[in-house]
């Protein structure tokens, strides 16, 4: 009887150890919770980075991110014609040259996942004109993948670390297209039309919801490899001057990420929007016409409307307009509230791109009010 009581006491005594020390991991994750979002804070919730093309030779380069800087923050671009005027530098969040790896890439936009598990909706942009690299940068060829699977091996080895510590994760994924101021669905099997399948968007007490979406629960980033081919194969491109395989849509790959801390927690839900979108262009230059010209119009327009949203949130505005676009608009969940915004601006080192290349950066200085001059206050070589 003796011993009975004495090991009762002592599985008593352990239960207790056991949930104390469950509690104070709790309280050290709501912590580190905590502690990362002021980090995030600090840094801005809307940033802007800027990344240049590879593949261009020394002799043609016109843009290029000055050594001898603190941190990669100043970007230069010399004009093709120097009687044009000198060089013009702009200053991001972070300038990423020629020569820098994709891992370099998403060293620092990988705390961002964190974020997207923490509860707070994520969206990362590529914009660019066409040819200037955003697709290598979102996605990558298979041997050296971009933002967008590192992202999601990321998510789910974060999320293993943290089931650990007694939280539980539920992942959907779904792959989206904005062609023409149409939404598609790219993973839902097409019509008889051969066209992916058409979604209305609707208002819901705030949230916006696009009707009859496909979303595929997925529990390993080996889930999510195949769903990405399938929506690249079927993603809109054309051929142009600038480009044998331009991108004629926005391509928005989202997936929505529930947390729960334990038996009966707390449940956290958030969205991650990892977006490349089409190419901004030039009509002259890309030498599009017809059905491509429309494209092309449409793609510019929402590029345009895009930059408003940004703009409008990082500038406090009481009223953003969303709805200007389906782009926008489809976007309003992962733009609004405590969302953590990036864009990353890509850029072609050639001189003969300089006029695109100085409206992209033209575009990133509306988006946050990157700081341009010649030279005037800014770090020198």
């Amino acid at each position: 009887l003796l011993a009975r009581v004495c090991g009762e006491s002592s599985l008593a005594a352990t239960v207790a150890s056991v949930t104390e020390l469950t509690c104070r991991t709790h309280a050290q994750e709501e912590l580190r919770r905590q502690m990362h979002e002021t980090i995030q804070a600090l840094r801005g919730n809307i940033r802007v980075f800027c990344r240049v093309r590879g593949g261009g030779g020394e002799a043609e380069c016109a843009v290029s991110v000055p050594a001898g800087q603190v941190e990669d923050t100043v970007l230069e671009i010399r004009p093709v014609d120097a009687a044009k005027g000198g060089p013009q530098r702009f200053q991001f969040d972070h300038a990423f040259g020629a020569a820098a790896s994709q891992e370099d890439v998403f060293v620092e936009v990988s705390q961002l996942t964190q974020s997207a598990l923490d509860g707070h909706n994520v969206a990362i942009f590529a914009y660019g004109q066409t040819g200037s690299g955003k697709t290598f940068t979102m996605e990558g060829p298979g041997g050296d993948p971009g933002v967008t699977p590192r992202a999601v091996e990321r998510l789910f080895a974060h999320a293993a670390e943290l089931s650990a510590l007694g939280s539980s994760f539920e992942f959907e994924v779904s792959c989206l297209e904005v062609y023409n101021e149409e939404v598609r669905d790219l993973l839902a099997p097409p019509p008889k039309g051969g066209e992916p399948a058409k979604l209305k968007l609707q208002d819901l007490a705030g949230v916006v919801c696009v009707q009859g979406l496909k979303s595929t629960r997925v529990a390993t980033a080996e889930e999510v490899a195949p769903l990405l081919a399938a929506a690249q194969r079927v993603r809109s491109t054309a051929s142009t001057k600038m480009n044998d395989r331009s991108s004629r849509s926005h391509y928005v790959f989202r997936m929505r990420i529930r947390r729960r801390e334990g038996e009966g927690g707390e449940c956290r839900e958030s969205e991650l929007y990892l977006v490349d979108l089409a190419g901004s262009e030039r009509v002259k230059e890309s030498g599009v016409s017809g059905e491509q010209m429309v494209e092309a119009r449409a793609i510019n327009k929402s590029l345009s409307s895009l930059g408003d949203v940004v703009a409008a949130l990082a500038s406090g505005a009481k009223h953003v307009p969303f709805r200007n676009s389906k782009l926008t608009h489809l976007m309003q969940n992962a733009l609004s509230g405590s969302s953590k915004t990036l864009m990353f601006v890509n850029i072609s080192p050639l001189a003969k791109h300089y006029n695109e290349s100085v409206s992209s950066l033209r575009f990133a200085q509306k988006v946050n009010g990157c700081l341009s001059s010649n030279k005037r206050g800014l770090p020198g070589k």
